[in-house]
Order: C-alpha cells, then structure tokens, then sequence
C-alpha cells in the first residue's frame, strides 16, 4: 500500500509558475520578435526560470516592457482554457508552435491557451485564470549560452519580496552616501570617477617611486636591500631591470626574498624558479 499526500500550498504556488511560463513566453516574443523560441523551463515552489531563443542578454529596457505586458495580462484576468485535441486536429489548428514546451509523444494533445495569447501543448496544473496569478517580478536574466536566454522569475507574495529587498538596498546605498533617492547615480558616478583618478595617481606614483628605486639600488655598493614596502610584483618588476648591473643582488620582504639562480634561503616554505633569478616564500 502506497499513500499519497499532495502538497496543496506548493501545488497552488507550482500552479502560479506554470501559467507564469505561458505569459511570459508570450510577452518575451512581443518585445524581442517572432524568433523567440521556448528552449527550456524549470519551476520551484519559490522561483521559475524559462529558457528562450535570443541573441543578447536582455536590456533593462526590455525587461521592464515583458514585465509590463505580462502584468498586463494578469490584471486582464484573461481566462486559461484546456482542450484535448488529437495531434492532427491541434498541428493544423495551432501549428508546430505547440511543442515550445518540447515533444509530447501522445496521439491526444493537452492544450492550454491563454485567451489569444499563448497557446501550447503542456500536461502542466494551471490557473484557471491569469488574475490568480499575482503579481509578477523578472529577478534576472542571464545568456547561458550562445542563442539561449534565461529568464528568473517570481510571482505574488515572492515578487512583493524581491521589490521589498530592491528598496532596501536602495536605501541602505542611499544611507552610504548621506543623498536622497534621487540623487544617488550621480553621487555614485562622482565617487567611481574620483576612484579612478586617485587609483591612476597611486600608479604614478608607484612608478616614479619604482624608479628611485632602481636608481637607489643602482648606484648603491650594496648587494641586498629590505623592499618590505613593495608587493612581490613590484619587487620583481625591479629585480628583472637591475639584474644585469647587479648579478649578486637580492631582495628582501616579510614574507618573500628574491634572489639570483643558487642563492638559499634556509626555512623557505616555497621556491619559485623564474629562469634567471628565483623567488622565496618564506
């Protein structure tokens, strides 16, 4: 004996998605054109996802226009009907636009039709209306390959969460920069753009920094110098550009020594061989 108990609370959410994938689908052919093609669907209880045939990742431009016609369409309240045809009667009536879901291998074809919108063979549990729906919110969009497009997706209570997390965000960025709403690109864009310009003078001077250096160790009698201050790719950066002037020269940090081909260093955990002079870890 075998007993069976059925989720009601995911199955009403599982319900919502799959009519979701019906709209959305549809609206996505609206915006982006007639080659949009369903490749593949996936559904959780908290989220969708649907695969589509398109070229480029989505614009937030054309996201927010499927989100608006498929919104649309719940608030239409546009009715969701099933019909059993047999495959001939549902290919030359609906046309081979029925297998977006894929194949069905049966000769009795399950198909659902959104009004005049969408219209696909699909053995899914639907809405028996599209209000019951909800609210519906595009999360994300991701080019998971070359011609495939995947949509993220959340309905009802899960979109007013995902709007709910966006203002929270936006606030606490706001909060960051002590600046209003409005006001919170171009308070970002002054700070990203004085970023640069302070991150373009450090490698300046890192560079002429670099080249008193060179020109210290150069004309210094000495064979080893303490570079602690540098990073190991600066270090080695001036190594390479003294060697020849200074085959015996070694550098020295807290955690690296850089020195010519034979020189030991007693202890080091690691040695890196770099062709003509060695690098210690230490």
């Amino acid at each position: 004996m075998v007993n069976i108990k059925i989720d009601l609370e995911n199955r009403e959410k599982l319900r919502r998605l799959h009519t979701t994938t019906h709209v959305v689908n549809h609206c996505a052919r609206q915006v982006l054109g007639n080659h949009v093609w369903q490749n593949g669907s996936n559904l959780k209880p908290e989220f969708g996802t649907l695969d589509i045939t398109h070229y480029n990742n989505l614009t937030m431009e054309e996201i927010f226009e499927i989100e608006k016609l498929a919104n649309k369409t719940v608030f239409e309240n546009k009715k969701v009907k099933i019909d059993e045809l047999s495959r001939d009667k549902a290919e030359e009536k609906y046309g081979f636009t029925l297998y977006q879901g894929g194949a069905i291998p049966m000769k009795t074809l399950r198909v659902i039709s959104v009004e005049d919108s969408d219209i696909e063979a699909c053995g899914g549990i639907h809405m028996e209306s599209t209000g019951g729906i909800g609210l519906i919110k595009i999360v994300e969009t991701s080019k998971i390959q070359d011609g495939v497009v995947r949509l993220k997706y959340v309905v009802n209570e899960f979109a007013l969460d995902a709007i709910y997390a966006n203002e929270v965000l936006l606030k606490e960025s706001c909060d960051v920069f002590s600046v209003d709403k409005s006001s919170i690109v171009r308070t970002s864009e002054k700070f990203f753009n004085d970023w640069k310009k302070q991150n373009k003078e450090i490698e300046n001077l890192k560079k002429e920094l670099g080249e008193l250096r060179i020109a210290s160790i150069e004309t210094s009698k000495d064979d080893e110098f303490d570079v602690a201050d540098m990073d190991m790719g600066s270090a080695m950066q001036i190594y390479t550009k003294v060697m020849s002037n200074k085959p015996k020269l070694v550098l020295k940090a807290n955690k690296f020594v850089i020195g010519p081909v034979g020189y030991l260093v007693e202890g080091a955990k690691k040695e890196l061989n770099k062709g003509k002079f060695s690098v210690f870890i230490i």
